[in-house]
C-alpha cells in the first residue's frame, strides 16, 4: 500500500501542477494559437489531479483538527543533512521539505528568482540547537525553524549599534522623513502660517548579495552538533561581512548595492584630536538629532589610536578611550569593514557618529543556497553558493556625522 502523502508533499505537488498548466497556456499564447488535443488532455489530468489534491489536503486537515496530539510531531530541520543529501542525490525527508517549502513561499511572495535548491526562511522565533538520541535518529536535531536571524543580529556591528533590522519584506518600501513643524509669533488676528513640515522619501527595494562558501565533503558527512553549528555560523558569516563592508565602504554609487557611507567622501579629518571627537557629537546635536541609540563605530587602528591620544595637554585629562572602552560617554563599537585608506594620502580611516535607531537594514525573502558538487570536487570540496536580499539605508541624515581622521 503506498505511503500517505504529508500536507507538504500534497502542497508541493499541486504547486508543480500548477507551473505546468500555466506553462501550457502561456506557451499557447505565445505562439498565439488553440491548445493543441494533446495539451488539451494534459490540462484536464492536470485540473483532475488538483481536484484530488484539494480533496485530500482538506480531509487531512479534518482529521488534524480532530487529534490535535497527533497533528503536532516535531519537525527536525539539519542545514548539513539538507546539503548532503543533496550532494547525494537523495530527497528531502519531510521535516526538511516543510523548512524549504517555507522559505520557498517567501521568495515566490517577492517575486524573486530562485536560482539553488535549499530556501532558509529568516525567521523572529528563536530555534535553539538540541541533542538529540540515537533512538530518535540522530545526534544533532534542531528545531523546526531555521532562525538565522539571531546569529546574523549577533554579528552584525551596526545590530549592536542599534540600527533598524527589518525582515520578511515584501517588495519595495518608503521611509518618509520629516522636516518637522513650524510655528510662529503672530499678531492677535493675524493669519497664522502653513506650520507643516515637508516630507521626503527614500525607497528601498531588495538588492541580491550573492558569495560562497567552501566546505570539505568529509566533515560534511560528521554527524555532530558542533559541525551544524560551524556551518550556519560560516553562512552568516559571508552574509554579515560583505553587508557591513558594503555599509561601511567608499564604493561608487550602484543600483545594484545599497550606498556606502564614504561613496561620497567628507573632507579629510587629519590627525585625531579631542576637539574633532567632540566636533562629531557636536554636529548631531545642532541638527536636534542627539537622541537613541548613540555610538561611534571606527576601525580598530583609530580605536587603538584613540587609547593612546590625551584629550588634551591642558585642561581635561586622560585619554580620548575611555578605561570602559567609551568615548564622552558613548558607546564605540570596533569592525575591520571600516573604510580605511581614504582621502589624497590613502592613510585615513572612515568614524562614524549617530543615532543608529535612524539606519535601517532591510531582508526579503528567505535566503537562497546552491550546492555546487563540481566546481572544488578534484579536491573533495563542496561549494555552497548563498544569495539573499537586502538593502540599507538612512533614515534621517542629520542624525549622523561622518568623517576620516587617522
Amino acid at each position: 500500500m503506498a505511503k500517505e502523502k504529508s500536507t507538504v508533499e500534497l502542497r508541493d505537488e499541486r504547486s508543480q501542477l500548477v507551473s505546468q498548466k500555466n506553462g501550457l497556456v502561456n506557451a499557447a499564447k505565445s505562439e498565439k494559437r488553440t491548445l493543441s488535443a494533446e495539451e488539451t488532455t494534459q490540462l484536464g489530468t492536470i485540473a483532475t489531479r488538483m481536484v484530488d489534491i484539494d480533496s485530500e489536503l482538506a480531509e487531512l486537515e479534518a482529521r488534524n483538527k480532530q487529534n490535535p496530539a497527533k497533528a503536532q510531531t516535531k519537525k527536525t530541520f539539519s542545514l548539513r543533512k539538507a546539503i548532503l543529501a543533496q550532494v547525494e542525490g537523495r530527497a528531502f525527508d519531510e521535516d526538511t521539505l516543510a523548512v524549504i517549502e517555507r522559505g520557498r513561499e517567501s521568495m515566490r511572495r517577492n517575486g524573486q528568482e530562485m536560482r539553488g535548491q535549499i530556501f532558509i526562511p529568516v525567521t523572529e522565533q528563536r530555534a535553539p540547537m538540541v541533542a538529540g538520541t540515537e533512538a530518535q535518529g540522530g545526534q544533532n536535531i534542531d528545531t523546526d525553524h531555521m532562525d538565522l536571524l539571531m546569529p546574523l543580529r549577533d554579528r552584525l556591528v551596526l545590530a549592536q549599534a542599534g540600527a533598524t533590522v527589518l525582515t520578511g519584506l515584501v517588495g519595495n518600501i518608503d521611509f518618509p522623513a520629516y522636516s518637522g513643524s513650524n510655528v510662529s509669533w503672530e499678531g492677535e488676528n493675524s493669519k497664522a502660517k502653513d506650520g507643516a513640515g515637508t516630507f521626503s522619501k527614500s525607497l528601498m527595494k531588495p538588492k541580491r548579495l550573492t558569495g560562497y562558501i567552501d566546505i570539505s565533503k568529509q566533515l560534511l558527512v560528521q554527524d555532530s552538533i558542533g559541525v551544524e553549528a560551524m556551518l550556519r555560523q560560516d553562512l552568516v558569516n559571508a552574509l554579515a561581512t560583505k553587508l557591513e563592508s558594503t555599509i561601511f565602504g567608499n564604493h561608487a554609487k550602484s543600483a545594484t548595492m545599497p550606498d556606502g557611507f564614504f561613496s561620497t567622501l567628507p573632507a579629510a579629518g587629519g590627525v585625531m584630536d579631542w576637539d574633532k571627537i567632540v566636533g562629531m557629537e557636536t554636529s548631531v546635536d545642532v541638527s536636534n538629532a542627539l537622541a537613541g541609540n548613540l555610538a561611534y563605530v571606527m576601525h580598530p587602528s583609530l580605536f587603538g589610536k584613540a587609547k593612546t591620544t590625551v584629550k588634551k595637554s591642558a585642561g581635561a585629562l586622560g585619554f580620548i578611550a575611555e578605561n570602559d572602552g567609551s568615548i564622552n560617554g558613548y558607546k564605540v563599537l570596533r569592525t575591520n569593514a571600516m573604510s580605511k585608506g581614504l582621502q589624497t594620502a590613502k592613510d585615513e580611516y572612515g568614524i562614524l557618529f549617530g543615532n543608529w535607531a535612524d539606519f535601517i537594514i532591510g531582508q526579503w525573502g528567505a535566503i537562497d543556497l546552491t550546492v555546487d558538487p563540481y566546481t572544488q570536487s578534484t579536491e573533495a570540496m563542496i561549494r555552497i553558493v548563498v544569495n539573499a536580499y537586502f538593502d540599507a539605508g538612512t533614515r534621517r541624515t542629520a542624525s549622523f556625522s561622518t568623517s576620516t581622521m587617522k
